[in-house]
């Protein structure tokens, strides 16, 4: 019997209403583990430095004075490819226009976010 290799993801999302759908979307999936959901940059930064997450599900407004842009950079300066943040948001992916990560428009989260999670945590990362 194959094992299954789980894919571990850290949320990072200030909107109690899209916690909550988004982790209901990831409990779907058997071989996702959701290990933490944050609202801001100090408390994702600290939960991504002790558990190294596969996936780091970005919300572009965060709580505080930093978002999930300058998130997302810090983790790539601490070693995490790019290539597996993904940044969700509400806003036109127009507005990001470099953007160096992967991105999910809120209003299709339902049909998107699955797909893109298996296409960046089966991509080999680029260190």
């Amino acid at each position: 019997m194959n094992a299954v290799t789980e894919t571990t993801i850290l949320l990072v999302e200030d909107e109690p209403l899209w916690q909550q759908g988004i982790q209901s979307l990831l409990s779907l999936e058997s071989d996702f583990k959701l290990i933490g959901i944050e609202d801001n940059y100090e408390s994702a930064l600290a939960v991504y430095e002790s558990k190294k997450p596969d996936v780091v599900l970005l919300d572009w407004k965060l709580t505080g004075e930093k978002d999930g842009l300058d998130l997302g950079q810090a983790l790539t300066e601490q070693g995490h490819s790019p290539q597996r943040l993904i940044l969700v948001s509400g806003s036109d992916p127009g507005l990001f226009p470099s953007l160096p990560y992967p991105f999910v428009s809120k209003p299709k989260i339902a049909s998107q976010l699955i797909p893109t999670i298996r296409k960046v945590s089966s991509s080999s990362p680029l260190e």
